[in-house]
């Protein structure tokens, strides 16, 4: 099996002059695969391990309000999907997988102080409210099994929206007069989140509304465990910013 984990970041541009607006972001991308051989079997069969992948695309304007304060707005686009796989059917030399994917659409303008700074490093807390909504899944089950062979497409049963607001620490260091970069410490902070999702479908129209579950969550994370502290590294988020 296969894993890969890649975080980057747009590079920032200043468009006004006096670099009071910068725009930014970051681009986050992992996906999970490999194969399984059964090499004891006779004949010797093999098929792909289940695989997943996700895709995060979150450009940001800011405006620089003074040498403390910033303000600004990210639009985020994440996407995910995952396939799994029957071994039994790849065992009789056949074919039968299910794959099912999501998207979501985030809107999030944020407040940015910076309360320090030693040398090169500036260090700020970041406070966003974020607004986000996830169409119903989509779905693709396959099979050439003979007889119940299928090749289906459908919607999920599910779409959620969501209100989150966190406030989080990080730090911006500037590289040279005209690249930065800014990393956000996810060990500590304060965050609520309201969501709701929505079920449908019943066995006579697919699209009725069936039911609305909310859930309200607040959290302050101040954790430095080592194993937090790991699980945070696995979701390293790092931006780039280059001021003219």
């Amino acid at each position: 099996m296969k894993k890969v984990f890649l975080t980057l970041a747009f590079a920032g541009l200043a468009i006004a002059a006096n670099a009071q607006i910068i725009l930014g972001g970051q681009l986050g991308f992992n996906t999970t695969g490999g194969t399984y051989t059964q090499e004891n079997a006779n004949p010797v069969w093999d098929m792909p391990n289940n695989k997943a992948m996700g895709l995060t695309v979150a450009p940001t304007i800011s405006y620089v309000l003074n040498d403390k304060m910033q303000i600004g707005l990210t639009l985020e686009y994440s996407y995910g999907s995952a396939t799994n796989y029957t071994a039994a059917a790849y065992a009789l030399n056949q074919e039968v997988w299910s794959k099912t994917s999501n998207t979501m659409f985030t809107v999030a303008p944020y407040f940015r102080y910076y309360f320090a700074n030693a040398g090169k490093f500036n260090f700020f807390c970041e406070a966003a409210l974020g607004f986000g909504i996830s169409p119903r899944d989509k779905h693709h089950d396959y099979s050439n099994v003979p007889v119940v062979g299928y090749d289906n497409e459908y919607d999920g049963i599910t779409k959620t929206t969501m209100i989150g607001l966190s406030i989080i620490p990080g730090v911006n260091y500037r590289i040279n007069d005209h690249w930065s970069a800014d990393c956000y410490i996810d060990l500590a902070g304060i965050a609520f989140l309201h969501n709701s999702v929505k079920t449908y479908g019943t066995p006579t129209d697919p699209d009725a509304l069936v039911s609305t579950d909310v859930t309200n969550n607040f959290g302050l994370v101040a954790d430095m465990s080592a194993q937090t502290i790991n699980a945070h590294l696995n979701n390293f988020r790092i931006g780039f910013n280059y001021h003219f």
